[in-house]
C-alpha cells in the first residue's frame, strides 16, 4: 500500500504555549488566477513573499513573476513584478525497467511468478516548471533477464529514478523439500540482473518492508512454525542496488507480531504492530507481505497481497505493541492488551462521542518522542472497502487517534478526533499529523491536517485552460494537549473549515523566533490566496 504524505513539519521546541490565530485573504490579480503558486519564504525585510509564476509563452525569453507580499501580521504589503530569463533544454529519452506479479490474462492472472517489463518514455522539458518531467510513453514490452532465467515469486519492487533500475524483493524454490530463498533481484535498464541472498536460515514469511529515508530499503522476516524459537524475528537493510548492509535478530514480542505501518525518526524505525493471545507462528495466523502490482488483477494488488489484506483488514488484535528499532538493534517492544484501549479513551471536551481505536489495523502518520521520553503516536483508523460487487476494493480513512505512551511504554491515555468532513471521497485519502512540544515536555500542540477534496492543476499550463483534475487538500486544526495530566483541549480550525485550504506544496512557513507557523492557502477558485497565522507563546 502506497502511503499519500504531505510534507509534514520537522519537531519543533518552544519554551511557553499558548494560542493565537488571524486570518486574512487577498484576491490575486487576472494574471496570477491563472498561474502557479511556486515558492514561499521569508524575505530579508521580514515580510512573507509568495511567488506565483505566469503562464510561460513559448515564443518569449523571460518568465513573469509576481510576488505577493504580506508583513508577519498579515498586513498585505502589496505586488511585487519580476521577470527572468527562460532556460531551454533539448527532449530526451529514458529506458526504464517495472517489476509486476502475474500476468493479464485468464492463465496467469493470479500467479506470483515474477514479471518485468522494460519501458521507453519521452522526457520533456517543461517550460512551465522549468524543469524535466516524463512526458508519453514510447514502448513497452514484456521482457526477461539476460543473464537468469529463473522462476522468481516477487513480494516488492523499488523503482530507481535515476536510472531507470528496478529492485525487487523475491523468493524462489530451493527445491521439492527445501525452504524457500528469499533475494533481492537488482535489474538494470539494460536487462543485466544481478541476484543477492538475504542471509536467513531456516523457513520464514515476509512481515513487512518499505524504503528508509536514505534510499535503501528494510524488510522483517519472521520464522515460520517448526523454527526453534518462532519470536526470533529478523530485520534486513540493503541498498537500492541489492547490496547487504545489515542483518539482525530481535525477539518480537509475539511469534504472531503483524506491523501494521511505520514511521522513521532521525534514523530510528518505529513499529506499530498487533497480535493474537496465541502462541501460534506467524505463518499460522497471517500470510506473506507482498506490497508489488498486478496490472491484470481486477483488485490492482497481486494474489499474495489480497491474500495478506483479507487476513489482515479487520483483523482484530488481542495486543498492540510499540517496536524502536535502531541501527538493526531492538530498543523498544511494548505489549499493551487492546482492552486496555478502551479505559483509556480521552475526547476534546465539546466532542460528544468518540471512534478511538479499538484493536484492528490502523495507519501511523507520526510519532514523536517528547523532552520527557513519552511517545505520542499520531494515527488513524482504516479500513477496505469492497466496491463492483467485491471485484475490487479501496482503502478508506477515518476518524483521528493520539496514542500517548511513557517512557517505558506503558500506556497513558488515547485521545480520539472525529474529522470535520466524512464524504467518501475525502474518506478515500489520509491525512497528516504533527506535533509541536514545549522544552520542558508538560504540553503540546497536535496538528491535524484535514482531507477536503477539490480540484487542482498540475501545471501552469492546466491552470491556464482550465484543466482540473480532483485531489486531496489540506486545512489546519490544532488542540493541546497536557502531557502531565493527560487531557487533550477543544480544536481550533483555520481556513474556515475547509473554505480556504493549504497549497498542496507550500503548506507552511515557522518563523522559530516568534514561535508562529503561517499557513499559506488559496479558495475553491483559486481566486484568492489565504494565510493563517498561529502562534505558540
Amino acid at each position: 500500500m502506497k502511503r499519500i504524505v504531505i510534507a509534514v513539519l520537522a519537531l519543533t521546541t518552544y519554551s511557553c504555549l499558548s494560542a493565537q490565530t488571524k486570518e486574512t485573504s487577498q484576491e490575486l490579480s487576472k494574471a496570477a488566477k491563472k498561474g502557479m503558486l511556486v515558492d514561499a519564504v521569508f524575505a530579508d525585510d521580514g515580510n512573507i513573499k509568495l511567488t506565483y509564476k505566469m503562464k510561460v509563452d513559448k515564443k518569449s525569453d523571460q518568465i513573469a513573476y509576481e510576488d505577493y507580499v504580506f508583513d508577519k501580521s498579515l498586513g498585505y504589503v502589496g505586488i511585487q513584478p519580476t521577470k527572468e530569463n527562460k532556460k531551454t533544454n533539448p527532449d530526451k529519452k529514458m529506458t526504464s525497467v517495472s517489476a509486476f506479479v502475474g500476468g493479464s490474462n485468464s492463465f496467469n492472472v493470479l500467479s506470483m511468478n515474477l514479471t518485468l517489463q522494460q519501458q521507453v518514455w519521452e522526457v520533456n522539458w517543461n517550460y512551465d516548471r522549468q524543469t524535466y518531467q516524463f512526458g508519453k510513453r514510447l514502448s513497452k514490452e514484456t521482457v526477461k533477464p539476460k543473464n537468469n532465467d529463473s522462476k522468481y515469486k516477487g513480494f516488492a519492487s523499488y523503482d530507481n529514478d535515476d536510472d531507470g533500475s528496478v529492485l525487487v524483493l523475491a523468493s524462489y524454490d530451493k527445491g521439492k523439500d527445501d525452504d524457500d530463498q528469499f533475494v533481492y533481484l537488482h535489474i538494470s535498464n539494460d536487462l543485466n540482473l544481478k541476484e543477492t541472498k538475504v542471509p536467513l536460515n531456516g523457513n520464514y514469511s515476509l512481515v513487512y518492508c518499505g524504503k528508509l529515508q536514505s534510499g535503501n530499503v528494510f524488510a522483517v522476516f519472521a520464522p515460520n512454525k517448526g523454527a526453534a524459537d518462532t519470536k526470533k524475528y529478523t530485520i534486513t537493510e540493503f541498498t537500492i542496488k541489492g547490496e547487504l548492509v545489515s542483518s539482525n535478530e530481535f525477539n518480537a514480542p509475539s511469534p504472531n507480531t503483524l506491523i501494521m505501518d511505520y514511521t522513521e525518526v532521525n534514523g530510528d524505525l518505529f513499529f506499530v504492530a498487533g497480535s493474537d493471545k496465541s502462541n501460534d507462528a506467524y505463518s499460522e495466523v497471517f500470510t506473506s507481505y507482498a506490497p508489488i502490482d498486478n496490472p491484470g488483477y481486477s483488485t490492482g494488488a497481486n494474489k499474495q497481497m489480497d491474500k495478506y489484506e483479507k487476513k489482515v483488514m479487520g483483523h482484530e488484535f488481542d495486543n498492540f505493541h510499540l517496536l524502536r528499532i535502531s541501527k538493526g538493534q531492538l530498543l523498544l517492544a511494548t505489549t499493551t492488551p487492546v482492552k486496555d484501549f478502551k479505559k483509556k479513551v480521552l475526547t476534546p471536551p465539546s466532542q460528544k462521542k468518540s471512534h478511538p481505536y479499538e484493536g484492528k489495523k490502523m495507519v501511523v502518520q507520526n510519532i514523536v518522542i517528547t523532552p520527557a521520553g513519552d511517545y505520542l503516536v499520531a494515527g488513524q483508523l482504516n479500513d477496505k472497502k469492497i466496491t463492483n460487487k467485491g471485484s475490487s476494493y479501496s482503502y478508506q480513512y477515518y476518524d483521528y487517534v493520539c496514542l500517548h505512551f511513557d517512557k517505558n511504554g506503558t500506556l497513558k491515555a488515547q485521545y480520539a478526533v472525529e474529522k470535520e468532513f466524512d464524504d467518501s471521497k475525502s474518506e478515500s485519502y489520509p491525512g497528516a499529523q504533527s506535533f509541536v512540544l514545549s522544552a520542558d515536555g508538560s504540553t503540546a500542540y497536535w496538528e491535524l491536517m484535514e482531507i477536503k477534496v477539490v480540484k487542482f492543476y498540475e501545471s501552469i499550463a492546466d491552470a491556464y485552460n482550465g484543466s482540473a483534475s480532483y485531489a486531496p487538500h489540506y486545512f489546519p486544526r490544532i488542540a493541546k494537549i497536557n502531557l502531565s495530566a493527560s487531557t487533550v483541549g477543544d480544536f481550533t480550525g483555520l481556513g474556515e473549515k475547509g473554505k480556504f485550504l493549504v497549497y498542496r506544496y507550500h503548506t507552511s512557513l515557522t518563523d522559530e523566533k516568534t514561535n508562529t507557523r503561517y499557513y499559506i492557502g488559496h479558495d475553491d477558485d483559486y481566486e484568492k490566496i489565504w494565510l493563517g497565522k498561529f502562534s505558540f507563546e
